[in-house]
């Protein structure tokens, strides 16, 4: 089952609700429509979201101006993620790309300040008139207000300097200027998790969703770090260096209780499936597996995956590593020209990381 469908596209990138954010704007009418708080209100927080949608596509955009490929915008209930390939190393165009969103928001901002100075609109009503009466006061002034106040905490929220932030991509870029791009991943996420402790700190004796919020980005700052360490270490590194060349294959007609067997026999737990030179598909023991033992007679090819993600003997090794981990697979068949020339998987990358970790500790 999908976890995100696509609602739109902004200049050829998708924009995908997931499932958990369709859930919330359900519940956020279903509170309108019993009188828990107004309508007005809940178009607001829909329109939180639309700024998030407005920040993500400002970090794609500019992405993009730098050959950074975009596939995806996710609008999450606690934000929204824009799924790039690897961010350029290089600290200026990091820089460009991280302050995008924050910047765009502060503008926004800027916009509906000046919209109330024009409209004679300062100091008009608060939020929490909303909370009052099903039939708020909603004039423009009230919009620009709490439109203004929506992009400035989201831009402002989003520099503060730790990982997953735009500030700690912010901060990083600067400190990647006077050090190696490592050690300033390592400074900055450090400096992300200082900030976390200090915020759960905070957030016991005033308020509990700041613990939350601490847990989010103190373990963002850590998973960017190594990340980043995974990537140092594959750096250079080809899929044809370490990949499986004489790949055991499968037919489509092959029984399943005999791919099974082939697969207790040879120790490998996946196969792609061969109908003479082309490759139709993938096997895993995962996949038989959920076949029950007494009905194991029939072929591969009806329960084979046919929506095959494929690697490229060229193609850096964290590249394929961030599509393994990103589609939660264990291996990827190898293409050339159309033609299967290996295999190569989670393991054998792993391997790799094993390897290089104990001969930088020597």
């Amino acid at each position: 089952m999908k976890s995100s469908f696509k609602i739109f596209s902004i200049s050829g990138i998708p924009v995908e609700l997931h499932i958990s954010f369709l859930l919330l704007i359900l519940v956020i009418f279903l509170f309108a429509f019993l009188g828990i708080f107004t309508l007005y209100v809940a178009f607001l927080i829909v329109l939180l979201f639309v700024t998030v949608v407005i920040h993500e596509f400002s970090h794609s955009y500019v992405a993009k101006r730098y050959g950074v490929p975009v596939e995806r915008i996710i609008l999450l209930p606690i934000g929204g993620v824009s799924a790039m390939g690897e961010i350029p190393k290089n600290p200026g165009q990091e820089l460009n790309i991280a302050i995008a969103g924050p910047l765009t928001n502060i503008i926004i901002a800027f916009i509906c300040l000046l919209g109330l100075f024009i409209t004679g609109g300062i100091g008009s009503l608060s939020i929490s008139s909303f909370f009052i009466s099903n039939t708020p006061n909603a004039d423009i002034n009230l919009f620009l207000s709490n439109f203004l106040g929506i992009n400035l905490v989201l831009g402002v929220f989003n520099l503060l300097p730790a990982f997953p932030m735009d500030g700690g991509r912010v901060l990083r870029a600067f400190l990647a200027r006077k050090m190696s791009y490592v050690k300033a991943t390592k400074t900055a996420a450090s400096i992300g998790k200082q900030f976390a402790i200090l915020m759960a700190i905070f957030g016991i004796f005033f308020n509990f969703i700041l613990i939350l919020v601490a847990i989010f980005i103190y373990i963002g700052a850590d998973q960017e770090y190594k990340a980043i360490m995974v990537s140092s270490m594959l750096e250079g590194l080809l899929v044809k260096d370490i990949m499986t060349r004489n790949v055991a294959t499968l037919t489509p007609d092959t029984p399943v209780t005999e791919a099974l067997n082939i697969m207790f026999k040879q120790r490998h737990m996946g196969y792609p499936v061969m109908e003479g030179n082309n490759l139709v598909g993938i096997i895993t023991f995962d996949d038989v597996s959920r076949v029950p033992e007494d009905k194991r007679n029939f072929p591969v090819k009806d329960i084979m995956s046919k929506n095959l993600i494929l690697a490229n003997p060229e193609e850096p090794v964290f590249n394929t590593f961030e599509k393994i981990s990103r589609n939660n697979i264990g291996r990827l068949p190898v293409t050339e020209n159309g033609r299967l020339v290996g295999i190569i998987s989670k393991t054998d990358i792993m391997k790799v990381l094993e390897m290089m970790d104990a001969e930088s500790a020597r």
